[in-house]
């Protein structure tokens, strides 16, 4: 058994068209090659794709870059509205300041008269499936008491959310030089709101009929701009149940939608998309539409959850000590993987590479089978997209002689040991030079006195020696 940390190598090879592709993030590049084949492009500065079943990220462009958000600011904010309101069935009397302050605007307006009387559902339909301006100014002035104090709120929920790129600076959208977010953020605040209970309900709907009030008869909203309209045929994808669009001067086209099938649900995030004509037709497309339409799609088709690693299969080899049965330790993933990768990966298309810094130089025995040892990446195309444990593959029982060894070599290469070693070694030395210098002090006064026997051995003559000199 060789004496070093072998690691099992691959080389990805999938489909002929991407195989000399590198992947940045996730599936960056494998998308990117894959819409040059067919001819196309991607027209959105920024978008995230998001698989909500295990938090992976698919594709991302700019997700960090600030921007603005427009009409995806209500997403936010009719979360927060769901959040502080017990009862959504309460009414609300339409007052007039909050509509006069969109007054010159030239926004988008759900067309609710001053004095009306309305449910807090009803206005969220309004917000949501018409994208009422005036809606989003009401809601937050029933809720916060002040817009001001309503959109504090949605700052600080930001905050808790984990949003460090977003600011809001009203409830509707409309462009502030202080109200941005990322596409990033705002796949945290989709996230949140759809935990909350009726978000999801409200903006699958494509259109609703509000009962005729006390001001006004039966409305019915329909959202024109909804990826799910099939009457926009060339922007629908199967697969997609949006949840907002917007649109501002400075935000261009952006969308956030929901995609499910095949018992996968994403989330997508496009903002700063052009309008513009890109098929000859004399039609204006909405470019966000193109490109979750076409995200989605490619997703649904070319990816799904697959084993990327598996609890019997070795990954590494680690020395071994204390124990005459092994020299080696073999890895294994603690828990079988599964990862989306793109259809038709195969066992070799995936490489699982062990984290040098957490592969010990060793392991003492005794070793118990599932002790975890190191840590490793599940790569695909280079890019990481899981991380799993890797544990000892069988238990090794501990030899005596060994571990008594290993106590006195440890013992002796400690520094106390050392430390204590170089004392006695030092007072030993200190007593041997000390016995010298005795001994020869000791035979010179012998010396002396057989030479000069009347001499002292502190060198003075006796008294009778006296007298006679006298």
């Amino acid at each position: 058994m060789k004496k070093r940390i072998k690691f099992l190598v691959c080389f990805i090879i999938i489909f002929s068209m991407l195989s000399s592709i590198t992947a940045f993030a996730n599936y960056n590049a494998v998308l990117e090659s894959s819409v040059k084949e067919k001819g196309g492009k991607i027209y959105s500065d920024i978008y995230i794709l998001f698989n909500l079943d295990n938090d992976t990220v698919i594709f991302e462009k700019n997700a960090d870059k600030k921007a603005a958000p427009a009409s995806l600011t209500k997403i936010m904010t009719a979360a927060i509205v769901i959040e502080k309101c017990q009862n959504l069935e309460e009414t609300v009397d339409i007052p007039a300041a909050p509509i006069r302050l969109l007054d010159g605007t030239g926004s988008s307006m759900a067309g609710l008269y001053v004095g009306e009387k309305m449910s807090v559902k009803n206005l969220l339909y309004c917000l949501l499936v018409r994208s009422g301006n005036d809606a989003a100014n009401i809601l937050a002035q029933h809720i916060g008491g002040t817009i001001e104090n309503f959109v504090q709120m949605m700052n600080e929920r930001a905050a808790k959310l984990g949003c460090t790129n977003t600011h809001f600076a009203n409830a509707h959208g409309l462009d502030d030089p202080n109200h941005y977010t990322t596409a990033r953020d705002l796949l945290k605040i989709s996230e949140y709101a759809l935990s909350l209970p009726h978000f999801e309900e409200i903006t699958s709907t494509v259109s609703y009929t509000i009962p005729a009030t006390n001001m006004s008869s039966e409305r019915y909203l329909h959202n024109t701009n909804y990826l799910m309209n099939k009457a926009y045929s060339d922007y629908y994808s199967p697969y997609a149940s949006g949840i907002k669009t917007g649109t501002t001067d400075n935000a261009g086209r952006c969308v956030i939608s929901k995609g499910t099938g095949n018992g996968y649900n994403y989330l997508c995030v496009v903002m700063n998309a052009p309008f513009m004509n890109i098929d000859d037709d004399a039609i204006e497309e909405n470019c966000a539409f193109i490109d979750c339409k076409m995200m989605f799609n490619w997703v649904f088709d070319n990816i799904e959850l697959q084993s990327v690693a598996s609890t019997t299969q070795i990954v590494a080899e680690v020395p071994l000590e204390l124990s005459f049965e092994k020299d080696y330790i073999t890895l294994v993933p603690a828990e079988d993987v599964l990862a989306l990768v793109p259809v038709g990966t195969q066992a070799g298309g995936v490489l699982i590479d062990p984290i040098e810094d957490t592969i010990p130089e060793h392991v003492d025995a005794p070793v118990e089978k599932g002790q975890e040892i190191a840590e490793a990446r599940v790569l695909y195309a280079g890019s990481e997209i899981a991380r799993v444990k890797l544990v000892a593959s069988e238990s090794v029982s501990r030899n005596g002689l060994l571990y008594i060894g290993s106590i006195i070599k440890n013992i002796v290469s400690s520094l106390a040991f050392k430390i204590i070693a170089a004392i006695l070694v030092a007072m030993i030395l200190a007593y041997v030079v000390l016995f010298v210098y005795v001994n020869y002090k000791r035979r010179q006064r012998r010396k002396l006195k057989i030479v000069h026997p009347e001499v002292k051995s502190n060198g003075e003559y006796t008294k009778k020696d006296n007298k006679k000199k006298k």
